[in-house]
């Protein structure tokens, strides 16, 4: 078997190897796999509730084969093989703690998660790529969003010691298992944290950074900027040598109903402009001299008129980062044809299956940040807005976005927790010859590969 001799780690501002080789890490995100998110695999809201209503209609036994197949077909060994082949020599695995730990037995590690990552790592190092370990769900949710699990719309685990406490426990637990892996990368600690008291990260920070050097002194820390991996003006400067800074990145022509270059919401796009803002973005990075990981970006490729457009973005993003020598994983691998690299074929069994609750889901813009198209829905909360700005007028600084946080409250929230049994009954009465046979529909040859963009990346790589 193909090793690499040693651990990579920092030295100024690159990565290298003991050697002192130059290593630039280039590949794509696993996302929804051991992290499942609502646009990439179809269901509505958030994972625990998708799977609890999954359990409710299936029963226990048949839940956990549901999801046990769906996660052997998600990744496999042909699918790093496809990535290594386009010239890749990294995956980033987000993954929930929910693998590890149940809120009721806090602490009692779950074996079974180990055992994914177990797998994902022996064939990376067959085939010669690195991973990079990724929490991107974090005990008592450290952001809104739905990619942390979350139902609530509010980050608890922000000054709150025994979310703490969790977090910090697992990753002694997660470096207990691989600090003797090379292929392992590194430790990205926490996903695009959202902490409205800045001295609540960096004491997290401190606090996880040094939990996990008392056992592993040699991987590499990816440490996020606050506010979703966008502000790194609120961190403390860099107070660990083998540490690499990571920020994220989804451009607005990459988003929007829109061609590239051209003018969005009132800005000229063209790659001058994401070069500038990429600096933006980077410019603590390039002050404290550590070096930077690109670790999201990506396009919503949904609208096929608007692919060449997506394609142009995505050539120009890969560009600028390039240019700086920097390290990059593109969002995401493998989904329904949302932001994949590999898209499930739209005649499978699991999209044929799924696609009536997917179009109500599209309908009502259960997944507003994906869906961008215009809905009846949006005059309803158009009107709300307008009601509430009309009584309250100047006098509340939380108007400020209130129509995002609507989308976010009522149509991710409400609505989508709403449809999430109507979602379940799709699979009621099911056995598991037919959970196995649709499961296949995520299987990497029973998928659809965007060939354009895989190209690009082998012209880079």
């Amino acid at each position: 078997m193909k090793k690499y001799p040693e651990f990579l780690h920092v030295e100024g501002t690159k990565i290298v190897n003991e050697q002192g080789d130059i290593v630039i890490l280039r590949g794509f995100n696993l996302g929804g796999w051991m992290n499942m998110e609502n646009f990439m695999t179809g269901y509505p809201g958030h994972e625990s509730g998708m799977r609890t209503a999954i359990r409710e209609v299936l029963g226990e036994k048949k839940a956990q084969f549901f999801f046990d197949r769906f996660l052997h077909y998600f990744i496999m060994k042909e699918d790093l093989q496809y990535l290594k082949d386009l010239g890749c020599n990294v995956v980033r695995i987000p993954f929930n703690y929910r693998h590890f730990e149940s809120d009721d037995q806090p602490f009692d590690y779950k074996e079974g998660g180990f055992v994914l990552l177990d797998k994902v790592i022996h064939w990376a190092g067959e085939l010669g790529l690195y991973v990079i370990l990724d929490l991107h769900a974090v005990q008592g949710w450290q952001s809104r969003g739905w990619h942390c699990d979350n139902p609530s719309r509010t980050a608890m685990f922000w000054g709150q010691k025994g979310f703490e406490d969790r977090a910090v426990a697992l990753w002694e637990a997660l470096a207990q298992r691989y600090r003797q892996e090379v292929f392992v990368a590194g430790y990205n600690v926490m996903n695009e944290p959202e902490a409205h008291n800045p001295s609540w990260l960096n004491h997290y920070y401190r606090r996880v950074t040094e939990a996990i050097r008392k056992i592993d002194p040699d991987h590499i820390l990816f440490l996020e900027g606050n506010h979703y991996s966008q502000k790194f003006n609120e961190l403390d400067p860099p107070f660990d040598d083998n540490t690499v800074y990571s920020s994220h990145l989804y451009v607005e022509p990459g988003l929007q109903l829109a061609e590239y270059p051209g003018q969005v919401e009132g800005v000229d796009f063209n790659r001058d402009c994401i070069e500038q803002i990429y600096n933006e973005r980077t410019a603590f990075m390039r002050t404290h001299g550590v070096p930077h990981f690109f670790g999201e970006f990506g396009c919503i490729y949904s609208v096929p008129d608007l692919e060449e457009s997506r394609l142009r973005v995505m050539a120009d993003m890969i560009a600028v980062a390039e240019s700086y020598g920097d390290h990059w994983t593109i969002w995401s691998y493998k989904d329904i044809g949302k932001m994949g690299l590999v898209v499930l074929n739209p005649d499978s069994e699991w999209m044929q299956r799924t696609k009536p609750v997917r179009e109500i889901k599209s309908a009502l813009r259960c997944d507003s940040w994906i869906e961008r198209h215009t809905s009846e829905i949006d005059d309803p909360i158009l009107d709300i807005a307008n009601l509430t700005r009309s009584v309250a007028k100047d006098r509340s600084p939380d108007l400020v976005g209130l129509e995002e946080n609507l989308y976010f409250s009522v149509c991710d929230g409400l609505l989508s927790q709403m449809l999430q049994p109507t979602f379940a009954e799709q699979f009621r009465g099911m056995g598991e010859s037919e959970i196995e046979d649709m499961m296949q529909s995520f299987a990497f040859k029973h998928c659809i590969q965007r060939t354009e963009l895989a190209e690009l990346i082998q012209e880079i790589t």
